[in-house]
């Protein structure tokens, strides 16, 4: 089994019994889109009553948080935040916009942080990320996104950033989206092994996870269309001479002791 850092099962109607049974952990993300506030209440609360164990709430596009919901939003205890989806939206901009950090997104920064409550810089642009930077913040990650040292792509992280997560002890979760991990797209397997060992060769094997964004994406690369494909992946680190306990940690280990963390904290 692995675990996943980023899966928007939420708002795609999933089984979340098939889901627990198929990963070790996974951080089941509630994506904003164009919902309401009432209906992402609606939807957190009814997760929140029935999840079991191993799956665990994210936050995609926090555009909706304001000083008199903030308390109910922290309450829900997500894994991770993250400010935008691609656009600008009241608190930062994403990465198919140039707007930064506002001063209202550095109060939600501020809140999320004083809850011990990540902040997902995945979408964010450079600017706003080196913002949120400036801001405090507890904890740092991209729960999915692919690596500009492979693919040059705006919702790929450059070094820089990738750097600045690791030092924060935060995780890299690579995705599992087409156009991220190749020029073009029409991604395979070796894509997804050349971003994660690229990662582990410049920043470390406890930089790395995956984060697939299954439900969120329906450009796949072949060969991974599920969980139980992703042993092509663990056969092309082993075949790279990656140790077992190193591939574990990567599909696996890191994510899960991360969220052991924040659990206990």
């Amino acid at each position: 089994m692995v675990s996943d850092f980023h899966n928007d099962i939420l708002t795609a109607s999933g089984d979340l019994k098939a889901l627990s049974q198929s990963v070790s952990c996974c951080v089941c993300a509630l994506f904003r889109g164009g919902r309401s506030f009432q209906t992402l209440r609606k939807t957190a609360r009814k997760f929140l009553n029935a999840r079991p164990d191993n799956l665990f709430l994210g936050l995609e596009d926090v555009g909706y948080f304001e000083d008199g919901n903030a308390a109910e939003i922290c309450s829900w205890r997500p894994v991770y935040a993250s400010l935008t989806w691609n656009g600008e939206n009241a608190l930062a901009g994403g990465c198919e916009s140039d707007g930064r950090l506002t001063e209202k997104g550095r109060r939600a920064v501020k809140a999320l942080s004083e809850h011990k409550i990540c902040i997902d810089c995945a979408h964010l642009n450079r600017g706003s990320f080196a913002d949120v930077l400036d801001c405090g913040v507890y904890g740092l990650l991209d729960s999915h996104t692919c690596l500009c040292g492979v693919c040059q792509h705006p919702r790929n992280l450059e070094d820089w950033q990738v750097r600045e997560i690791a030092a924060r002890g935060g995780l890299v979760g690579i995705c599992f989206v087409g156009r991220f991990l190749k020029e073009g797209g029409n991604a395979g397997v070796e894509d997804v092994f050349r971003h994660i060992d690229y990662g582990v060769q410049k920043f470390g094997v406890r930089a790395i996870c995956l984060g697939s964004d299954f439900n969120g994406t329906d450009d796949l690369p072949q060969g991974i269309r599920k969980y139980e494909d992703l042993y092509r992946l663990r056969d092309r680190m082993l075949h790279a001479h990656y140790k077992d306990a190193d591939a574990d940690a990567i599909l696996k280990e890191n994510l899960k002791n991360f969220l052991n963390l924040c659990a206990n904290n």
